[in-house]
């Protein structure tokens, strides 16, 4: 067992500024020119006093896909998005967390409560609406983001559905003050947007797709060098390899906000052992951490790693008979 040591104040802050480095990928950069076009398009509307109907952008990936981090970070490092807070009058954007369960009425109290206006009240859930829409339009907000939007759906019935596709529509509809809705969540919320064609044909879907080894796999060796540099040790051959790095992608279920924990992980466990060069042993060391496994059920040491699920905590040898785990994207159909 390795002796850990205690980090001192500046390695955490350093830390601290790798977990907040952000690196762009192309599903980003689909987004943000998505995002873009619609801010473009709304800005030029109010400067001519038009309120045609408004489109939305719809980000759809898996748990850990790094969808939810890439929407905020866009929105807050955005120069002229402007955030709501309690200190503005007016705001350019307002994201809120879809609560679970969540109720077409439910997440109208959210909002209500985000915009700053807590219901007083018992109202239906048309006239909450009717209050969101009408405090949207008094703070001039262009763009309404809902975060874990599959949950609008929930264990709901298609007529409760029904009526959550005509919230969303008649908010992008407003004739006074239409407002484009942002949507991000589990693949299942596309099943909420198919459920109307007229819904569906007003969102641009952005999809933050897994990782794979064969096209990937060159852009991941650079991006675990890139994180070594920036803390300021080295990277051992070992793990710039193809066959590790596969390992990796598999480790973090091909996702790539997993991808990233898993190497500023190694990397702390890296700095806590006192070392200097980052290696195959540290990623071990961290999968452990994160799943509790041993080292046969460690995708960084077992030879046949594709049959282990790496989302599983606390494995056992029986969940590799009785755990299906779709095969790597790349890998030959057997």
């Amino acid at each position: 067992m390795n002796n850990y040591t205690h980090l001192s104040p500046e390695i955490h802050r350093q830390l601290a500024r790798l977990r907040s480095r952000f690196v762009p990928r192309r599903c980003f950069c689909e987004f943000s020119n998505a995002m873009s076009t619609l801010e473009d398009r709304r800005r030029a509307e109010i400067a001519e006093g038009l309120n045609p109907e408004a489109r939305g952008v719809a980000v759809i990936g898996n748990s850990g896909s790094g969808k939810s981090t890439a929407v905020t970070h866009f929105f807050q490092g955005h120069d002229t998005l402007r955030m709501l807070s309690h200190e503005d009058e007016t705001a350019d954007v307002a994201s809120f967390l879809v609560p679970s369960p969540a109720t077409l009425k439910g997440v109208g109290i959210s909002c209500l409560s985000g915009l700053g206006y807590p219901l007083m009240r018992d109202r239906t859930a048309g006239i909450i609406w009717e209050l969101v829409q009408s405090h949207l339009r008094e703070l001039q907000v262009m763009f309404l983001h809902l975060d874990e939007a599959q949950d609008l759906m929930g264990s709901q019935s298609e007529r409760e559905m029904l009526a959550v596709v005509n919230t969303l529509k008649s908010v992008m509809q407003n004739k006074h003050w239409p407002v484009s809705i942002v949507l991000s969540g589990l693949p299942t919320l596309k099943t909420l947007l198919n459920l109307d064609p007229q819904l569906g044909r007003r969102f641009t879907p952005v999809s933050f797709s897994q990782l794979d080894d064969i096209n990937d796999g060159q852009n991941v060796c650079a991006l675990i060098q890139q994180y070594a540099q920036a803390a300021v040790i080295e990277c051992a051959e070992e793990v710039r390899t193809e066959d590790f790095v596969a390992r990796l992608i598999h480790a973090a279920a091909n996702e790539f906000g997993i991808l990233i924990e898993i190497i500023i992980g190694a990397i702390e466990i890296c700095m806590r052992r006192d070392e200097s060069t980052l290696g195959k042993e540290h990623f071990v060391a961290e999968f452990l951490r994160r799943t509790g496994c041993v080292d046969d059920l460690n995708p960084f040491v077992r030879r046949d790693y594709s049959a282990l699920n790496p989302r599983l905590i606390l494995p056992v040898h029986e969940d590799l008979l009785n755990g299906k785990v779709p095969p790597r994207r790349g890998a030959p159909k057997k």
